[in-house]
C-alpha cells in the first residue's frame, strides 16, 4: 500500500498554478445622459444595458447617430429593476425616493453631476472608469479627449461675448458656457452680472456693450413671455444677424465629451465673424 501511495505522490504536479479569476464587469444601466458618451466610450459593449431614451434625441445629445445602436430606458423605476442591472447611473436631478429603492433591492447607483466645467469632467470621467471596471480604458479615452481640447487653443480672439436665454436670463461664472466661452479665448461679459443663471435687464446688456450675443439652439422667436425679450427693438437694432452667434443647444448640455465640440464650433463662428 505504502508503495503505491509513492509512485501516486510522484506523479502528482509540484505545484498547481490557478490563473487570476478577473472580476465580473458590472451590468450597467444609465439614466444619466451625460454619462452616456462615456459609457459608450470605454465601457465594455456588453456591460451596457441601456442608456437614457434622450441620448438618441439629436436636439439633446451631439452622440445621438451613435446612441441609436444602443437599447435605451425611459427611467421609470419598474422597467430599471426588470433589466437587472448590477450599477445604475444617476444624474444629480434623480429623485432620492428612486436611489434609496435602487438600493432596497440591493442595486448600486452611482450619481455624476454633470460638471459645469471640463475640468470637473475630467475627474468624473476617472470615477465613472473605476465603477465599472475599465480605469485604463477611461484613462485612454481622457488622454484623447485631453489631446483635442489641446489642439484648440488659440490666441488673439477678443470678443466679449454676453449669452441671452429666455426671461433675459444670462450665463455668469461657473457655468458650463463660462467655461466653454474661456476656452474658446473670448471673454464671458456675463461674469459682471453674477454666477450661474443670472437676470439681466437690457439697460444692463447695452451698458456691457458685447460684441456678439451668443444664443443657443435655434434661432430664437418671441412665441411667449418668456421669449418676448428675443423680439425686442432695442436688441434688433443693436445686435443684428451679424452680431450674433448660435451655438447648438446638445453641444452645452453637459461638460465633458462634448466640450471639443462646443468650443470649435465657437472659434469657427468668432473666426468667421471676424472677417
Amino acid at each position: 500500500m505504502r508503495i503505491i501511495i509513492l509512485v501516486l505522490l510522484l506523479w502528482l504536479p509540484k505545484s498547481v498554478h490557478a490563473e487570476p479569476v478577473e472580476p465580473a464587469l458590472p451590468r450597467i444601466v444609465s439614466l444619466n445622459l451625460c454619462a452616456d458618451p462615456y459609457l459608450m466610450e470605454f465601457a465594455a459593449r456588453e456591460q451596457v444595458i441601456a442608456v437614457t431614451w434622450n441620448s438618441q434625441d439629436p436636439a439633446q445629445s451631439p452622440f445621438s447617430t451613435r446612441a441609436a445602436s444602443y437599447p435605451v430606458t425611459g427611467g421609470r423605476l419598474e422597467e430599471v429593476v426588470e433589466m437587472s442591472p448590477d450599477l445604475v447611473i444617476l444624474s444629480p436631478f434623480s429623485m432620492a425616493n428612486r436611489r434609496q429603492a435602487l438600493h432596497r433591492l440591493g442595486i448600486t447607483t452611482l450619481t455624476l453631476n454633470a460638471a459645469n466645467d471640463y475640468e470637473t469632467a475630467r475627474e468624473e470621467i476617472i470615477t465613472l472608469g473605476r465603477a465599472i471596471g475599465r480605469e485604463a480604458q477611461a484613462r485612454d479615452y481622457l488622454s484623447n479627449l485631453d489631446a483635442q481640447m489641446a489642439r484648440l487653443v488659440r490666441q488673439g480672439i477678443s470678443a466679449g461675448l454676453l449669452n441671452i436665454q429666455r426671461r433675459g436670463l444670462t450665463t455668469g461664472a461657473g457655468h458650463i458656457l463660462d467655461d466653454i466661452i474661456h476656452r474658446a479665448g473670448a471673454q464671458n461679459l456675463g461674469r459682471f452680472a453674477g454666477d450661474g443663471m443670472v437676470a439681466v435687464s437690457l439697460e444692463h446688456v447695452l451698458m456691457l456693450r458685447p460684441d456678439y450675443l451668443l444664443m443657443i439652439g435655434s434661432p430664437p422667436e418671441a412665441v411667449d413671455r418668456g421669449t418676448e425679450v428675443f423680439a425686442h427693438p432695442v436688441l434688433r437694432k443693436n445686435f443684428p444677424p451679424d452680431r450674433r452667434i448660435t451655438l447648438p443647444a446638445s453641444m452645452v448640455l453637459c461638460a465633458g465629451a462634448s466640450t471639443p465640440m462646443a468650443v470649435a464650433a465657437l472659434q469657427a463662428a468668432l473666426e468667421n465673424q471676424r472677417w
